[in-house]
């Protein structure tokens, strides 16, 4: 089977704009310098998003440690399927609103939360073998 290479930025810009919508069409031409800025600006915008969600999952570990240290000290289990379930409903309604592909971000979230379970599991293990 043949594996297709995505598109590079230059090829991108290279193609015809045949069979496009009025929308998909630049409205002006832009040079390669232009167009080069814009792409540049716009990349570094999303690395800034990109650090954000790092620092977001950070304050969210820190907040599930914390968590974790609470249910392991009353006794409860790691894993609560009815929470795990009502945040993926409510996260799949609030990419709905957003024009966000759902699924993707129901798997991310479930990755993270699957994560937060073994961190608490490793917190459990911890208090009782007395570390």
């Amino acid at each position: 089977m043949k594996q297709e290479s995505a598109p590079t930025d230059a090829s991108v810009a290279e193609q015809k704009t045949d069979g496009q919508s009025s929308a998909e069409q630049p409205s002006v031409e832009w040079s390669p310098a232009e167009w080069q800025a814009e792409l540049l600006e716009l990349r570094k915008q999303i690395d800034r998003l990109d650090h954000g969600l790092v620092l977001m999952l950070a304050n969210r570990f820190a907040l599930t440690r914390r968590v974790g240290n609470i249910k392991a000290r009353v006794g409860l289990q790691s894993f609560d399927p009815k929470r795990e379930a009502e945040k993926l409903a409510d996260i799949r309604q609030l990419c709905e609103r957003h024009g966000v592909n759902g699924d993707l971000v129901a798997e991310m979230l479930a990755q993270i939360m699957r994560e937060t379970v073994k961190n608490h599991d490793r917190i459990r293990s911890g208090l009782e073998s007395g570390r």
